[in-house]
Order: C-alpha cells, then sequence, then structure tokens
C-alpha cells in the first residue's frame, strides 16, 4: 500500500513542480514586459526584448503569450483588476459619498505611486497602445457609472448629473491628471494632485464664492 501511494503521489509533485516552474517564467514574462513597455512603449520592444529581459530563451514566450499584444492586454486587465479593487475598497470604507471621493483620489494615486510601470502603460500617450486604453478607460467608466446609479437609486446622491457622461468626463480628466504625474512626480505632491481631484469632483471648476453662499 505504501509503494503504490509514493508511486502515485510522485506524477503529482513532478507535475506540480513543472507548473510552478511555467508560473514563473510567465511572472518573469509579465515583469520584463511591463518595464519595457513602460520604457519604449508597445511599438519600440520586441517578443525577443522581453525573452532577453526576463532572462528566458525567444521561443519560451510563445509558450506563454501568442505576441506582445497579448502580454500587453493581460498586463492592462491584470493592472485594471488591482486598481478597481483597490478603488472599491477604498470608497467602501467611507462613510459617505462626499468622504468617498477624496478616499478615492487618495487610493488612486496611492495605487499610480506603487505601480507607476503599468499605470504609465495604462494611461501614456503612446499611440500604438491607444485601443487598449480606450477599453481599459471605458471599462472603468463603466464601473464608475454602475456604482453612481447604485447610490441614486439608494437615495444617497441626486439624480441631476447623468451616470455616463459624469463617468467618461471624470475618467478623462483622471487619466490625464495620473499620466501627467505618473511621467514625473517630482512635479507636484502626491497630496496635492489628490487634493486638487477631490476639490475638482467636489465643488467643480466653478466653485461658488465664500461670499455668493453666505
Amino acid at each position: 500500500m505504501t509503494v503504490r501511494t509514493r508511486a502515485a503521489t510522485a506524477p503529482r509533485r513532478r507535475d506540480s513542480a513543472a507548473e510552478r516552474s511555467r508560473a514563473q517564467t510567465r511572472s518573469r514574462l509579465l515583469a520584463a514586459g511591463r518595464s519595457l513597455f513602460a520604457e519604449r512603449g508597445l511599438h519600440g520592444v520586441t517578443t525577443h526584448d522581453i525573452a532577453e529581459r526576463a532572462g528566458v530563451a525567444a521561443g519560451t514566450f510563445y509558450l506563454h503569450f501568442r505576441d506582445k499584444r497579448e502580454l500587453l492586454r493581460v498586463i492592462a486587465g491584470e493592472t485594471i483588476s488591482l486598481l478597481r479593487d483597490r478603488l472599491d475598497r477604498a470608497t467602501r470604507a467611507a462613510r459617505g459619498s462626499r468622504e468617498g471621493v477624496p478616499a478615492f483620489s487618495e487610493a488612486l494615486l496611492a495605487f499610480a505611486e506603487e505601480h507607476r510601470e503599468s499605470v504609465r502603460i495604462l494611461f501614456s500617450r503612446d499611440g500604438d497602445a491607444a485601443e487598449l486604453q480606450a477599453d481599459v478607460l471605458s471599462e472603468l467608466a463603466g464601473s464608475l457609472a454602475e456604482a453612481r446609479r447604485q447610490r441614486i437609486a439608494s437615495r444617497e446622491l441626486a439624480a441631476e448629473l447623468d451616470p455616463d457622461v459624469l463617468s467618461q468626463a471624470l475618467v478623462g480628466m483622471l487619466a490625464r491628471v495620473v499620466a501627467w504625474w505618473v511621467e514625473d512626480p517630482r512635479r507636484a505632491l502626491r497630496e496635492t494632485v489628490a487634493r486638487t481631484l477631490t476639490r475638482i469632483q467636489l465643488s467643480g471648476t466653478h466653485p461658488v464664492p465664500r461670499d455668493a453662499e453666505e
């Protein structure tokens, strides 16, 4: 019985080791792609470049990805999933919709700082990745619009602003600001960028003067 058990578990152990090795190689390719795409853009990178930086044979790339565009889409998909999770957690922790705005801005900038390479790929002005970026931004805008509809339905927010139009406007603004900031974080303190984005969302670009409020 003991012999049969060992014989039965040995192939599984070999399979497990092979799976771990494959996962590690894929992880290295993803890391290499992230770094190179952030540095050079999609057009300036070849699959050979990615394989070389990952420390694997050129042909190994094609065991994991069809081409560099597929690799880029995987990177974008993983990044947007992590970003949405971070933003959802930040806004859920806020006690109300107004408190959720600064939480959203701060979480977005913190994420951009921690995942600078991935964010540069998502929000860059690289024309070769424009189609992918449009898909990512549309997905993010759709999530924001749906969240706003839910808050309108629960009467937490008024229905004076169309959720779809507002979400498209917000995503366009946020993407441009984040792209500008991650190119060179010395342009402004993270806290300054987050505070400015928050004020724009809460007060608009033409806030009511204090005298008029009184």
